[in-house]
């Protein structure tokens, strides 16, 4: 009889749920035959308030960033956080209930730290599951993030690691893995070269890839202007996520500008548009940098959600695998500088030394262990 994997998100943002898809793919490739897979989103399963409120958060990193900031360190506080959970508690229980009835998993997978109210029911219930609790901040990682009921913590970085244990947990039931991202991101230069010739792009031409997130936040119209007006000789993939009006901007605008480009919307082909570019322009969403590193591309980071993402840019600074700037002016001298072999090869050797491209098998690893299969 095949084990069930019931992994638990949320959709705040697109790294939650591409993490799980990462972890799911990873465990499909090794034990495919062994196991059954399912993904919940937490948040609208359990309360149609909660889920309505998830929504919320790509409206509130773009539009009032610094509120979710204020947010964000206000809860830094435990005590605030047991108030919130106390409240919710009698609203969630029974659907939470219902959850485990329904699904009768062998093991829970989190990737959002919604996931300590199911974690701690199923404390409360006694129930004979394991719970892998899976933290995608690999920096800047707020408290509520460390599960007390969970029986093993992963994390991305050895900080990550100091800080769980900051807050708490046991350091022998911490595994330090890295970001998981999906197998399907790594490409060498031969296949890239074949790749953009079938995707009708200049085989030869430097490639840079313009992301915003899943919402399509970080100004990337002004970026755009400045790459044209520095003359860069490039090729642009944009990537808009959700933003719709930003997406119709661009290809109103899009004959003006000097630079080629192809404009996409939300798509769930990053890793093959990854695949066709030699440097990533984004903001700093820590599953964004990992399959950045993964693909050996450098990156200039373009913005970040005040608090939970404001290490991500410290990382990729300090560890000079890229660079950061919010002026647009700035990006595209950026981008200039790295376009020059220098400074890519050099930005290239400390992703490689950095990468951690198969944390999604190491956690896949960790599940089999649990289920013992």
């Amino acid at each position: 009889m095949k084990k069930k994997i019931l992994y638990l998100y949320s959709d705040t943002g697109g790294g939650h749920k591409s993490g799980v898809r990462a972890i799911m793919n990873a465990a499909a490739k090794r034990y495919g035959d062994k196991i059954e897979q399912e993904m919940v989103d937490v948040f609208a399963y359990t309360s149609k308030f909660l889920g309505f409120l998830s929504q919320l958060y790509g409206p509130i990193i773009r539009y009032y960033p610094k509120m979710w900031k204020n947010l964000f360190y206000f809860f830094e506080d435990m005590d605030r956080i047991g108030k919130i959970e106390t409240i919710g508690w009698p609203f969630m229980r029974k659907e939470i209930d219902k959850l485990l009835k329904e699904y009768k998993p062998d093991i829970l997978v989190s990737t959002h730290p919604v996931s300590r109210m199911v974690f701690k029911r199923v404390r409360e219930r006694k129930l004979k599951l394991p719970l892998v609790n899976v933290i995608m901040d690999p920096y800047t990682m707020h408290r509520i993030w460390v599960i007390p009921e969970a029986d093993v913590t992963v994390v991305a970085t050895d900080h990550a690691k100091s800080l769980t244990v900051k807050y708490g947990f046991p350091a022998d039931r911490i595994k330090v893995v890295g970001v998981p991202i999906d197998p399907k991101f790594s490409l060498s230069a031969a296949e890239k070269e074949k790749r953009r010739k079938k995707n009708h792009l200049a085989p030869k031409l430097f490639t840079v890839l313009l992301m915003g997130g899943g919402e399509g936040s970080g100004g990337m119209d002004k970026i755009i202007e400045e790459m044209n007006k520095a003359g860069l000789k490039i090729q642009l993939i944009v990537i808009c996520g959700k933003n719709e009006a930003l997406k119709k901007k661009l290809e109103n605008l899009q004959s003006k500008y000097k630079i080629p480009m192809r404009i996409f919307g939300f798509t769930d082909k990053v890793d093959q548009l990854m695949g066709d570019s030699d440097l990533l322009v984004s903001k700093a969403g820590p599953g964004t940098i990992a399959e950045s590193m993964a693909m050996g591309l450098p990156m200039v980071i373009t913005s970040y959600v005040p608090g939970n993402e404001e290490g991500n840019v410290e990382f990729v600074v300090k560890e000079k695998i890229g660079k950061f700037s919010e002026d647009p002016k700035v990006i595209a001298k950026y981008i200039k500088e790295l376009m020059g072999r220098k400074a890519y090869e050099a930005c290239q050797a400390n992703i490689v030394r950095l990468r951690k491209p198969d944390a999604a098998f190491e956690i896949a690893e960790i599940i089999r262990k649990y289920l013992k299969i």
